[in-house]
């Protein structure tokens, strides 16, 4: 009995033993096998390390428990670089025992600061549709198969979820997410319990906020009746920031078409303070000490379908009444009272043009100055608007209603707008509106800066007496005010929003720093980053119709004046470098903007300009517009690096890469520049002349000449960008006297398609023309370059090469490895990615070399060689090996040709001994021949490269036809419009004039 206990004792030991080595011994065994798994089955990367791993049997004995931390999935494609999940930590526990039966039991699952990012592009593509598609069919016997998971719990601990929908225009951001739930999934029918607390969510729909940092508990109890896709509310209660609500019904997805709903819901509280939580600057840290009144009910109902394709929408209605509301902020005298909100949304069908919205009240007295608002709206498409909105502010009582920390407010406020007709865009009608506001005595302070804002007036009438929407007119006769003494004043008068007309004046001082200091504009423009100051002096009148901006008639634009701007400075999230404008002067006429001084900074880079910019109109209120320019523009030193776009690949790899720079296609400029030092890159030019004509989405360098890497370079050529995932470039260089060494450590195609510049010195002329693709890093694709010229070597030479140690290997022939490149003209092409050379001689010690071949991008290449050894040179030992290699005695004559072909790359060459002559025999394995050789491969290059040429032509001929054809189109249908417009004038005049008849001669109408 005691051997067995023994026995029994030591499997149970080892049984131990082996659960808490097995994970640590085989764990590379492990990751392995799950790493193919999820290779096989995610369109994703999965990031983890096995020593994050945990399987033990002893942390929650009983139970086991296995455990991951720090892991999560990145995109691919064209979510490359994206985390979809990043986990903390995760751990779940289950019933050992359970193994062994036809159930699995796990007792809770829980994930420790889960970060989610769930993103859908504009094309409906989302970021967490990873799943491989299985093509196998598999058909399941359900009968036969009871296995099956249950899981008693689970919980989120501090979750952050981020959810951007392109397609959509929805936004979502949850902070501080805790969610506990628990239910016996494996039942067919069961309640499922949660509880889910939010501590920021942020919503937007459309560019609408419609939450913002808002607080969420949700304890919601579903009844899950999994056979027929039914989900019933039983106890629930959802409370968004102090505001309270439930639903009672229920929703069932009877298949992936539709959600059949039927639902009702209403607050589980009655007091008027709970509906404040949801105004944006009232749920603060004073909200608890509110004195409130009033009562509050709210509730609703859907009922129907919704059917993912639009068909279907559910009956619904919405109530909001507030009965006798007040507010009074515990230290401030003066109360919002009589509050009063009758809000009813009807929706009775499944079409929402049927849908009515009826504001039938909406009243608060702001102390004594009452606010109504009243609104019935009916429709989607045709909507059928009937509202009015009367106030009467004084905005000293405001500061006594609301706590305005460090502000202070006066000035009188009326509004009194009232609109009634119909709203269809596509029809181009709106409803007849008379809106009037009027701002007087106004005056702003903050204890941020100590002179006001302060003589502010504002006059505006919105009026269309027609309804339809050319007839809309906007006047604002005054607007006017004064900043630390300094005045400001305006006029505006807009008509006609699908052909504008406008007439505009502006003159005074804008003083940009005062303005941010009073108004903290990073925070009220919701700008990150922003920071804003300098003044601006505007003298300026215009006036014009939008067609006439569009049609480039400047004479019917009448405009003039001047603007100076002096110690301005811009800087945001998206332009952290900042702008700085030290002086400017500018001069406006209908046709251009003068720039008659600029002395400013574009980051660190100092800027001179002078020049115009023309059609500056048109770009500012027009669409499609191009902005056009010619300036001089000057620096003592511009740095180019500091503009370069800069991105983190990934969360798990934080290199910066270098993004294309995009040349925006809606600017025509060009710059005369004189630089005295450009940095770019590794590269320091000096000396920079030329024009830079910024044109279509590219920018081209003519005549621009600099100096680098001791030498001048002389470049005309484009770099386009219009494909931004794979811009173009074409460049002719003129280069003379640079630096080989140099060149070699700051050209990446140097490198790649002449390694033999890592051994040389001295320096280089060339004219030499390159043309090619750069991808999205702004590296050169060497497979799409084209070029080729003459490239000139002065006083060059290159030592211990490779290529004669590896000849010197083979043949025993004891060559000097230092080249004197002294002299040496090489005719070279560039053709596919490769670069390739004509034969060309140099002197090694006595002997003389001819060189001719490729060398390919990927560092591979391909020689053909040939050495020329004069008489006296040729030892016993050489023409013994010599004669082993060709199978015959040679007896040494006065010189021998050794003709060698040579692969493998520059560093690792390959020499095979193609042939041996001697001067004056029988061979053929000359320098001709090496020259007729290299010239094959040259020409088969080009059919190469043709082939791919005639394919690109042809390609470009089809966009530039089908462009054609577009712009051929859109100006057949301006013109068109341009005669409909004509027409409807002629028309409009026309009855104008038969109407003055009929009015003058008292006939009907």
């Amino acid at each position: 009995m005691k051997k067995i206990l023994y026995i029994v004792g030591g499997i149970v030991a080892f049984l131990l033993l082996a659960a808490a080595l097995i994970p640590v011994l085989f764990k590379d065994q492990i990751k392995a096998q799950v790493d193919k798994a999820l290779a096989e089955s995610l369109k994703a990367d999965v990031y983890y390390s096995a020593d994050d791993f945990q399987l033990s049997l002893f942390r929650h004995f009983p139970n086991a428990s296995v455990g991951l931390k720090n892991f999560g999935v990145v995109g691919r494609d064209q979510f490359a670089g994206d985390t979809l999940v990043n986990v903390g930590e995760f751990e779940l526990v289950l019933n050992l025992m359970s193994l062994f039966g036809d159930q699995i039991t796990v007792n809770s699952v829980v994930l420790d600061q889960p970060r989610i990012l769930a993103k859908v592009l504009s094309d409906g593509s989302a970021n967490w549709d990873i799943a491989v598609e299985d093509t196998t069919a598999v058909t399941t016997d359900t009968a036969s198969s009871e296995f099956a998971i249950r899981i008693k719990e689970w919980n989120v601990n501090n979750g952050e979820v981020i959810y951007i929908d392109n397609q959509s225009a929805m936004y979502a951001h949850l902070m501080g997410l805790n969610h506990r739930g628990s239910g016996d999934i494996s039942q067919d029918v069961y309640d499922l319990q949660t509880s889910t607390q939010v501590d920021y969510l942020t919503f937007e729909f459309d560019t609408v906020e419609y939450l913002s940092n808002d607080r969420l508990q949700a304890d919601v109890t579903l009844n899950m009746n999994m056979p027929e896709s039914k989900y019933t509310f039983k106890d629930n209660t959802i409370r968004l920031n102090d505001f309270a609500f439930g639903f009672d019904g229920f929703v069932q997805m009877p298949d992936t078409s539709a959600v059949g709903v039927d639902l009702t819901f209403q607050t589980r509280e009655t007091d008027f303070k709970n509906i404040l939580s949801l105004v944006p600057g009232i749920y603060t840290d004073q909200y608890d000490d509110l004195k409130t009144e009033g009562t509050l009910a709210f509730d609703g109902f859907a009922k129907g379908t919704y059917r993912y394709d639009g068909t279907s929408m559910p009956a619904f209605a919405i109530n909001l009444n507030v009965n006798n509301g007040r507010l009074q902020y515990p230290d401030l005298p003066t109360p919002v009272e009589n509050v009063k909100v009758d809000l009813k949304v009807n929706s009775p069908s499944n079409d929402l043009e049927e849908m009515q919205v009826n504001l039938n009240e909406f009243h608060l007295d702001m102390g004594k100055n009452p606010v109504d608002m009243k609104a019935q709206v009916k429709g989607l498409t045709n909507m059928n608007v009937d509202a009015n909105v009367k106030a009467n502010v004084n905005l000293a009582q405001v500061s006594e209603i609301f706590p305005l920390e460090g502000m202070s407010l006066r000035g009188l406020f009326n509004l009194n707008a009232t609109a009634k007709g119909v709203y269809n865009d596509g029809l181009g009608r709106m409803p007849q509106i008379q809106a009037d506001m009027k701002l007087s005595d106004g005056y702003v302070k903050t204890t941020d800066f100590p002179a006001p804002v302060e003589n502010m007036a504002v006059e505006a009438t919105v009026t269309n007496t027609t309804g339809e929407t050319a007839d809309t007119k906007v006047s604002v006769p005054q607007f006017a005010f004064a900043l630390d003494g300094q005045p400001f004043r305006g006029t505006a008068y807009l008509e006609n929003p699908d052909d504008l007309f406008y007439d505009v004046t502006a003159k005074g001082t804008i003083n940009l720093t005062k303005i941010d200091q009073m108004f903290k504009l990073e925070e009220m423009m919701e700008m990150p980053g922003l920071k804003i100051a300098g003044e601006i002096n505007a003298d300026i009148e215009t006036k014009g119709r939008m067609s006439d901006v569009e049609a480039e008639r400047y004479g019917d634009l009448p405009t003039s004046g001047t603007m100076q701007v002096s110690n301005f400075t811009y800087a945001d999230a998206d332009l952290p470098q900042g702008v700085t404008i030290k002086n400017a002067a500018l001069q406006f006429n209908p046709d251009r903007m003068e720039i008659t001084e600029y002395q400013g900074a574009l980051g660190k880079s100092d800027v001179s300009l002078t020049g115009y910019v023309s059609n500056y109109i048109g770009y500012l209120f027009g669409e499609n517009q191009t902005i056009r320019g010619k300036m001089d523009f000057r620096s003592n030193q511009f740095d180019v690096n500091e503009w370069m776009s800069d991105e983190e690949t990934s969360e798990t790899d934080t290199a910066a890469v270098t993004e294309p720079f995009e040349v925006p296609q809606d600017v025509d400029f060009t710059l005369t520049t004189a630089i005295q030092k450009v940095l770019y890159d590794n590269m320091e030019l000096t000396n920079v002349k030329g024009d830079v004509i910024v044109r279509d989405g590219t920018v081209r360098m003519q005549g621009l000449s600099f100096g680098t890497l001791g030498g001048t370079i002389v470049m005309n050529g484009t770099y386009d960008s219009r494909n931004l995932s794979m811009p173009s470039f074409d460049f002719d260089m003129d280069i003379n006297q640079v630096s080989i060494p140099q060149a070699y450590q700051t050209f990446n195609t140097v490198q790649a398609l002449a390694p033999v510049a890592k051994a040389m010195s001295g320096n280089f002329n060339t004219k030499f023309k390159l043309a090619g693709n750069l991808d999205s890093g702004m590296n050169p694709m060497y497979n799409t370059l084209d070029g080729g010229g003459l490239i000139s070597l002065v006083g060059a030479s290159v030592k211990d090469l490779g290529l004669l140690q590896k000849i010197n290997s083979v043949t025993k022939l004891n060559a000097p490895t230092n080249v004197d490149l002294r002299d040496v003209k090489i005719q070279a092409e560039v053709e596919d990615g490769k670069a390739v050379f004509n034969p060309f001689d140099v002197k090694v010690g006595d002997f003389k070399m001819t060189i001719g071949g490729s060398n390919s991008f990927t560092g591979a290449i391909d020689y053909l060689t040939q050495v020329e050894v004069p008489a006296g040179k040729v030892g016993g030992a050489v023409t013994s090996t010599l004669s082993s290699l060709i199978g015959q005695e040679i007896n040494a004559p006065e010189k021998l040709l050794m003709n060698f072909n040579v692969g493998g790359t520059y560093d690792d060459p390959k020499v095979s001994l193609a042939g041996v002559n001697g001067v004056g025999g029988s061979g053929t394995t000359t320098k001709e021949a090496v020259t007729e050789a290299v010239k094959e491969k040259v020409d088969d290059l080009k059919e190469q490269a043709q082939a791919k040429a005639d394919s690109a032509r042809k390609a470009a001929e089809a966009r530039a036809q089908q462009e054609l054809e577009k712009a051929k189109q859109e100006a057949e249908q301006k013109a068109q419009a341009e005669a409909d417009r004509l027409k409807k004038e002629a028309e409009e005049r026309a009855k104008k004039e038969a109407q003055k008849l009929k009015d003058r001669f008292g006939l009907p109408k």
